[in-house]
């Protein structure tokens, strides 16, 4: 984290953490609650919604699927960067489930994801997210070390 504040890190994590629970509890007024009116959210298909209420029926459809009810939703190692309007990041993400009718724990799918949070009174909200899946094939790879794709 480069030049940020170290109190806005837990915060920027609450934020997260609020928004997976929501997602994977099916909390649609939660997940919600976690992005500007204007936010724009991009999907793992290349799908851009712009607005709140663009992407709110995205994410009713996806939570109305009886394949999604059971998946935990885990974004780790955050790099943080300062922006004019608050923080820009990079993850990783990982989808978990534990199919019990199977007997079995399994990764669904792993990927990354481009964040923009602005701050409000509130706090933190997501303005921007952009989630990619982590393929073999199409996965950020800069082998000659000029950084990120």
């Amino acid at each position: 984290m480069t030049d940020a504040n170290w109190a806005d890190y837990p915060k920027i994590q609450t934020l997260i953490a609020d928004y997976v629970w929501a997602l994977d509890t099916a909390d649609i007024d939660g997940l919600l609650a976690t992005f500007t009116d204007d936010a724009v959210f991009e999907d793992s298909a290349g799908n851009v919604y712009e607005g709140r209420t663009a992407f709110e029926g995205y994410f009713r459809k996806l939570m109305a699927n009886p394949v999604f009810r059971g998946r935990q939703h885990h974004i780790d190692n955050l790099r943080l960067s300062p922006t004019d309007w608050g923080y820009e990041t990079r993850s990783y993400w990982t989808v978990t489930k534990w199919h019990a009718e199977a007997g079995k724990k399994i990764f669904e799918v792993i990927g990354y994801s481009t964040d923009n949070f602005r701050r409000t009174e509130s706090g933190f909200l997501f303005c921007e997210r952009r989630v990619h899946y982590w393929r073999d094939a199409d996965c950020p790879w800069t082998p000659d070390g000029t950084g990120f794709a």
